[in-house]
């Protein structure tokens, strides 16, 4: 039997799954504690939280807790992995274009615009970290709440799992559309099932899934000059063995379409897009369509 609650955190919706009902109550009070915690750390939405050493700092080496820490090794770590899809490292000396809207920029006119980096230096790589302290030029900005909501799925369903001792789902983001979800323990009967574009998917346990949609990533952020993603998919769906994984994978599948499939296989994530025609396309090893008795 599986006991489900919902809380709200780090923006968004956070949904709890377990196979244990009366391990329900303290499992949703261990997530809020948890997911309270990141978010007093990467959320610039609240004034108090950690990130905004950083951006003080100016450029100076700041003290950061372990988990900041965790979470900015994660960030750089997918930055890289997928060159920048994440958009969690960007150049802060460019403009947001979502904070631009009434902006046009254009190359029309006698001499086409041109675009000089500061350095060649890809942006994630130049923040250092370790021993405690973080330093981050001051014209890099970190982007960390996509990453951060991957972290909390992954290490909630952990915790729950081997603090209460029963098997534990957990969202982060809408269900269905934008989200992450982490698995971990022993499965329910009939294993775990997550909708997706209109489907249910049979997740392993210890796996996670990401749905990434066109609204996520018009919502990354996005200089005016970066390259926009390519408009035909209406949904990425990943599954991988974390949930920061299949995060970065989706990202990655919308960023570089013509290089995911190759990607993709080869660090192991199996993907399902759907473009705006609603063709269905899987790579990799996508799980079959779960039995009758299970949906």
């Amino acid at each position: 039997m599986i006991a489900t609650a919902t809380l709200s955190g780090l923006g968004t919706e956070i949904s709890v799954s377990v196979t244990e009902p009366a391990a329900l109550p303290n499992a949703l009070r261990e997530v809020t504690r948890y997911a309270d915690h990141v978010d007093l750390t990467v959320n610039r939405e609240r004034a108090s939280a950690e990130i905004h050493a950083i951006d003080l700092a100016g450029g100076s080496p700041a003290m950061v807790g372990v988990l900041l820490e965790q979470i900015l090794t994660e960030a750089l770590y997918f930055a890289d992995l997928t060159d920048g899809a994440t958009r969690s490292v960007r150049r802060s000396a460019v403009p947001d274009y979502r904070f631009l809207p009434h902006l046009q920029f254009t190359v029309d006119g006698p001499r086409p615009m041109t675009v000089r980096t500061m350095t060649p230096v890809p942006e994630w790589h130049r923040p250092r970290l370790g021993e405690g302290r973080v330093v981050v030029p001051t014209d890099v900005r970190l982007e960390l709440l996509g990453t951060a909501r991957a972290f909390l799925a992954d290490r909630a369903a952990q915790r729950v799992a081997t603090r209460f001792e029963c098997g534990a789902m957990v969202t982060v983001g809408d269900v269905g559309t934008g989200s992450v979800t982490a698995t971990a323990g022993h499965p329910p009967l009939g294993g775990w099932h997550v909708e997706v574009a209109n489907d249910s998917v049979e997740l392993e346990p210890g796996h996670a899934l990401a749905t990434v949609t066109r609204t996520d990533i018009d919502a990354l952020p996005r200089s005016p000059f970066d390259p926009r993603p390519a408009p035909e998919f209406d949904t990425v769906t990943t599954i991988a063995d974390e949930a920061g994984s299949a995060y970065a994978a989706a990202l990655m599948t919308y960023a570089h379409p013509d290089r995911a499939p190759h990607w993709l296989i080869g660090v192991g994530v199996a993907a399902r897009t759907v473009d705006t025609a609603g063709r269905v396309h899987e790579i990799g090893h996508w799980p079959s369509q779960p039995h009758a008795h299970a949906a």
